[in-house]
C-alpha cells in the first residue's frame, strides 16, 4: 500500500509536467503539491549523495592503480628540467 502516487512525464521540448495519481487500489489518498515538492526535494538530495559518493569511489580506485614506473620517472625528470627553466617537448 502507497499513502500516494505521482507520475513526472518529460515532454519532448524537455518540459517536465507531474500527474497526481487519485486513491484507490494501492493508492491511500491522492498527492498534493506539498507531498510532490517534498518527495522529489528528498530525491535530489539523495541523487546528488550518490554522484558524491560515485566521485569519491572513483578517486579513491585512481589512487590505489599502481604507478607506471616509466611514467613516474618521465614525470620526475620533466619537473626537475621545468625546475631549470628547461621545457621539454612531451610526445
Amino acid at each position: 500500500m502507497a499513502q500516494a502516487k505521482y507520475v513526472v512525464t518529460i515532454n519532448d521540448d524537455g518540459t517536465l509536467a507531474t500527474e497526481s495519481l487519485e486513491a484507490g487500489e494501492g493508492i491511500i489518498r491522492q498527492a498534493s503539491t506539498f507531498d510532490i515538492y517534498q518527495t522529489s526535494k528528498e530525491l535530489v538530495s539523495e541523487i546528488e549523495q550518490l554522484l558524491l559518493a560515485d566521485r569519491i569511489a572513483k578517486a579513491v580506485v585512481a589512487q590505489m592503480q599502481p604507478v607506471d614506473p616509466s611514467a613516474e620517472i618521465r614525470s620526475k625528470i620533466i619537473d626537475v628540467l621545468s625546475d631549470r627553466g628547461i621545457k621539454p617537448t612531451v610526445n
